[in-house]
């Protein structure tokens, strides 16, 4: 009986180790990662109040992002192009469904301000596509916290190498991981829940059957060493690592962005030509 016991508790600890092993083992880890903090620009319709203060209850539009002396509009930017569910295996016995989830502002529904995507504890794929595909910050991917894996692939239609991560409550870990053209991992890093930045911006979700309240977001971003298209991004809760149920929002630029040091040399460079050109102008 003790040792049938300990087989069964162990069973899905192993099942889970295997499978994390299954989809996000290195085929080749060639692309590293660095971090920044930026800064979030974001606007309300100021329709809809509630316990977040001027955010209120409804959409919370990112209107640019600001990092490194650069500050780049939606124009500058991408939302991801697909979103597929690679492997979802807890199960919340209280709601129902598994971790995954959309949220979404309680009244983002009827605000106008920009769009949103559903609100639901059972989503496909698709549902999560709609979470992300916009430029909404009380519109995310939600994970809850039963034991079991959660991970999710996302792409984006242009090729980029800056990519910018928003996490409610700045509580919780995020497996990123770059994926090659045939879905091979080629790069991890780990989002750590005592990195992210304060962004100031609080929202309110409604994820189809319950809401979490006044929550603030913390933000993150990091840059590949190579333009990339496809990630995945993965959280864990076992006995041994537990990742808190990230509850997220991932975007990238539009193009690839010279890394700071590169941004540097260049801007150093607009210097001096810039001061040659009025050396010129004043020996003429």
């Amino acid at each position: 009986m003790q040792m049938s016991a300990l087989v069964s508790r162990l069973a899905p600890v192993a099942l889970a180790a295997a499978a994390l092993a299954s989809v996000c083992a290195p085929a080749q880890a060639a692309v590293g990662f660095t971090a920044f903090a930026f800064e979030s620009a974001v606007s309300t319709s100021g329709a809809f109040g509630g316990v977040n203060g001027i955010y209120g209850n409804g959409d919370v539009r990112l209107d640019s992002v600001s990092f490194n002396g650069l500050t780049l509009n939606q124009s500058g930017l991408q939302t991801t192009a697909s979103t597929s569910i690679v492997l979802d295996d807890g199960i919340d016995v209280t709601r129902g469904g598994h971790n995954l989830a959309a949220g979404r502002g309680i009244n983002s529904a009827a605000d106008s301000w920009v769009n949103e995507g559903p609100a639901t504890i059972t989503p496909t794929g698709a549902d999560l596509q709609g979470a992300l595909a916009n430029y909404n910050l009380s519109s995310i991917i939600v994970t809850r916290e039963a034991p079991g894996l959660a991970i999710v692939d996302v792409s984006f239609a242009n090729p980029t190498n800056t990519f910018f991560l928003w996490e409610r409550g700045a509580n919780s870990d995020l497996l990123v991981q770059a994926l090659d053209d045939n879905g091979g991992v080629i790069g991890s890093y780990t989002v750590l829940r005592q990195t992210y930045a304060n962004t100031g911006i609080v929202i309110t979700t409604d994820n189809g059957s319950f809401l979490n309240n006044g929550q603030a977001l913390g933000s993150i971003g990091f840059q590949t060493d190579t333009a990339v298209s496809r990630l995945r991004l993965a959280s864990f809760s076992t006995d041994t690592l537990n990742y808190n149920g990230p509850d997220y929002k991932i975007l990238a630029t539009a193009q690839p962005v010279p890394e700071p040091t590169t941004w540097a040399l260049l801007l150093g460079g607009l210097g001096v030509v810039g001061l040659l050109g009025k050396r010129r102008r004043v020996l003429g």
